[in-house]
């Protein structure tokens, strides 16, 4: 149980994970204060200062590039465009989709990009089966209806065109939850963030669903972990910006041991993504690419 009313359970049949109940609306956090969103990111959008995710973003690409070194490439919940920047420096025609008005007002000003304020079922039907690339980073894990969501990716691809998922690990955050038990800390709300991810996924269920829905998996693995600033708890702004190293040093080391800790794990696994990974990245294509 999180945040006194949020439960996170797993499905007896299928061992999905999930919150439950699940919130309606999840992505509406993001719905905020324009000028508040283009504070946090003012030095990055006036070329001062990097994205504290730039260098998860290169490894990102760098992985979609091996599949698809070009072409239409669509980034879903784009945010503020950050990712998708690095998309269009890299040679992909890159196309966004954001539901937040606020979050797509500043990603089609401040880098000047095609962005659809709207969801993904919303897409306008010219769109369908015209992008090489779908990503959804650190993404999936807020969507309620995932399966149906997949349909709409799919629809979206063209027949030779892959998605790249990225999500945290179940199984770390299991792992997380256990460790806290056993030394009798108190349980910490943000394990699971039930207040925003509502699906939980361990390689084996995120291979189901895909599964289920059409998609051929051809690449399970884990990317680097995401260092999320602390700087804002001490000016109260510029959360997007890299934290000074020695305010969060800590939490940087032990995130990354866990991280080179992963691949001994997962030889020793058979070649499945284990408890000490923070995420799941997954590569995927359309069943009828190859039928």
């Amino acid at each position: 149980m999180e945040h006194g009313t949020i439960g996170v359970v797993r499905c007896l049949d299928c061992s999905l994970i999930y919150a439950s109940p699940r919130l309606k609306a999840p992505e509406q956090l993001y719905w905020g204060d324009a000028l508040k969103f283009f504070e946090e990111g003012r030095v990055i959008f006036k070329g001062h200062a990097p994205h504290h995710r730039d260098a998860n973003y290169d490894e990102e690409l760098a992985l979609i590039r091996k599949y698809k070194p070009s072409g239409r490439f669509l980034d879903v919940g784009c945010n503020m465009g950050f990712l998708l920047r690095k998309v269009r420096e890299g040679g992909w025609e890159a196309v966004g989709v954001e539901p937040s008005p606020s979050l797509a007002k500043l990603a089609r000003e401040q880098w000047k990009l095609p962005i659809h304020n709207c969801f993904l079922d919303k897409l306008p039907i010219e769109e369908a089966g015209t992008f090489d690339v779908v990503a959804l980073s650190d993404v999936f894990e807020h969507v309620t209806m995932p399966l149906r969501f997949l349909k709409d990716v799919q629809r979206l691809m063209k027949d030779d065109g892959i998605v790249y998922i990225k999500v945290p690990n179940a199984r770390f955050s299991q792992f997380k939850q256990r460790m806290l038990e056993r030394m009798g800390r108190k349980f910490a709300a943000g394990v699971w963030d039930s207040d925003e991810h509502v699906v939980h996924y361990t390689d084996d269920t995120i291979r189901t669903m895909l599964g289920k829905v059409g998609f051929d998996v051809v690449e399970v693995t884990f990317g680097k972990p995401v260092n999320a600033p602390v700087w804002h708890e001490y000016v109260g702004h510029y959360y997007l910006n890299p934290t000074p190293w020695y305010l969060d040093w800590k939490r940087v080391v032990g995130r990354t041991a866990f991280y080179y800790a992963s691949f001994p794990e997962r030889l020793l696994r058979g070649g499945k993504v284990g408890v000490l990974a923070h995420n799941l990245v997954v590569i995927a294509r359309k069943r009828s690419a190859r039928t």
